[in-house]
């Protein structure tokens, strides 16, 4: 029971918070959650269809989100295809980092390529400078950082960037500013750069300065990267980008105080 007394706001999406939060409580704290996004389909699938009717013609799928494997996989069944090697054999997968990976595994599929470090410029280390020849899919978010498919084009390769889902701000943002500053929050947990823009766009300003006093556990060099930009200094940051080692990281956190 090392969080004990201690208030976590969460900010994931409601459907993907399950794990984060029952870890958190098994620990003893109390979690309040205010899901800052949602998971929306894109608004036009024919992109995404056709890539996968010529998915043969691939040599590598890029996954940089576990959004990105369970809209695309669904789409998959949607057209009655329920693995990607069952479409093409000769298809090999990339992820960026282990929650992505874990993702492909509940679909039966295994990522060929994990970087260590987990970001596209760790993809961007394990892949090699000539690309000549070499075709790539990348199911993503609407709104995503490009330096992944612009290095890659530079190397030589044809990467066709599909729109997979899109992130919106959610409803229940309404009154996070009352609760930061009626609540006695202990620390905010950010999953993704997205999370940290909507819920700073959700609060005024004493509300904004309120949250930047508070310790922000953060997954991932990217998300550690915009909560540095917004302004939150002080970060909890685990070594893995896991949902384990963020709860650890939190829980060493609050020990060491």
């Amino acid at each position: 029971m090392d969080l004990l007394g201690k208030t976590i706001l969460i900010t994931r999406a409601a459907d993907q918070s399950a794990d984060l939060r029952d870890a958190l409580l098994r620990l003893g704290a109390r979690v309040i959650e205010r899901p800052a996004i949602e998971v929306k389909p894109p608004e036009d699938w024919r992109p995404v269809d056709a890539a996968i009717f010529r998915l043969e013609s691939y040599d590598w799928i890029l996954f940089t989100s576990a959004n990105a494997v369970e809209l695309f996989m669904k789409r998959l069944e949607v057209h009655g295809i329920h693995s990607i090697h069952s479409a093409s054999r000769r298809v090999s997968i990339a992820v960026v980092g282990p929650a992505t990976a874990e993702k492909l595994r509940e679909w039966n599929l295994s990522a060929n390529l994990v970087p260590e470090d987990f970001r596209a410029e760790g993809l961007l280390d394990a892949f090699p400078m000539d690309l000549a020849g070499t075709r790539i899919l990348f199911p993503r978010a609407a709104s995503a950082r490009e330096i992944l498919p612009e290095e890659l084009r530079r190397r030589g390769a044809t990467v066709d960037v599909v729109v997979a889902y899109r992130t919106v701000r959610a409803a229940g943002l309404n009154d996070l500013g009352r609760l930061l500053t009626s609540e006695p929050i202990d620390c905010v947990v950010f999953m993704s750069p997205s999370t940290i823009r909507f819920v700073l766009e959700a609060l005024d300003e004493d509300a904004a300065l309120k949250l930047r006093t508070l310790p922000a556990a953060v997954i991932g060099p990217v998300t550690d990267e915009a909560a540095a930009s917004s302004g939150l200094t002080t970060r909890i940051k685990p070594v893995q980008s896991t949902v384990a080692d963020l709860v650890q990281a939190i829980q060493n956190h609050f020990l060491a105080k």
